[in-house]
């Protein structure tokens, strides 16, 4: 069969086409792997992080959802050991600088209900590419001071898929099922999913840029430009309800 009159006869079919009907809410909490490609690949490292989700069906037989999900990597971070100031030699600080991307993205969803629910998605939206650096305490690791170096901006989209298995349900309650017949429980999945991203150009920092092989401040900050290309992998719990 065809994917897309695939995916249009699971619109259309009713809810009690489905023996156990979704609730219409399903968040999504996810650690998440990505691998640059192209361009992006030449300056950035694999990124490591989360992302969290919200979808909510749009659909009776809680086939199709829009929702919004965010994320947080960092692609990589340098560490150096420094003196407070050139006046003040004889204190030290760890001075750590970290490059990180974060996305805001809008979902279209579809998946098949059931105990094991593959799924696809569409994304598009927002990553925004920064790199901070701290001075740290070396005894508490307490941040003393921060200051973002470098950050840009830009449009991505993309899509992607998963499967999400079933791995916990709630019980029944036989007065709530009475009083609201075909009424859904609260159920957990375990979420594996992959998602290619691509966006425009943006400035952004490699990692190690900002310092010299001296261990010196690099005035001239190096900045990297190309066209954001990745494949996100992800493994998380999705819970409806």
């Amino acid at each position: 069969m065809r994917p897309v009159p695939f995916v249009l006869a699971l619109i259309v079919l009713p809810a009690s086409a489905f023996a156990q009907p979704e609730g219409a809410n399903q968040v999504t909490a996810a650690l998440a792997i990505s691998a640059p490609r192209g361009e992006f690949d030449d300056n950035t490292d694999t990124g490591f992080g989360f992302e969290g989700a919200y979808v909510r069906s749009i659909t009776g037989n809680r086939v199709v959802g829009v929702g919004l999900a965010g994320s947080f990597l960092s692609y990589g971070s340098t560490t150096r050991r420094a003196p407070l100031s050139n006046t003040i030699p004889d204190i030290t600080v760890d001075v750590e600088t970290s490059n990180n991307s974060a996305f805001v993205l809008g979902l279209f969803e579809v998946r098949v209900p059931g105990r094991f629910q593959p799924y696809l998605q569409a994304t598009a939206g927002g990553g925004f590419f920064y790199t901070t650096t701290s001075l740290e305490d070396t005894r508490t690791n307490e941040v003393i001071v921060s200051d973002t170096n470098q950050s840009d901006a830009t449009w991505v989209w993309g899509g992607g898929g998963g499967l999400r298995v079933r791995v916990w349900e709630a019980r029944p309650d036989p007065e709530r099922e009475a009083a609201r017949p075909g009424a859904s429980r609260a159920r957990a999945y375990v979420d594996a999913g992959v998602r290619y991203l691509k966006g425009n150009e943006v400035e952004y920092l490699k990692e190690g840029s900002l310092v010299t092989d001296d261990g010196e401040f690099d005035i001239d900050p190096r900045l990297a430009r190309s066209e954001i290309e990745l494949v996100r992998y992800q493994i998380g719990v999705t819970v409806t309800f």
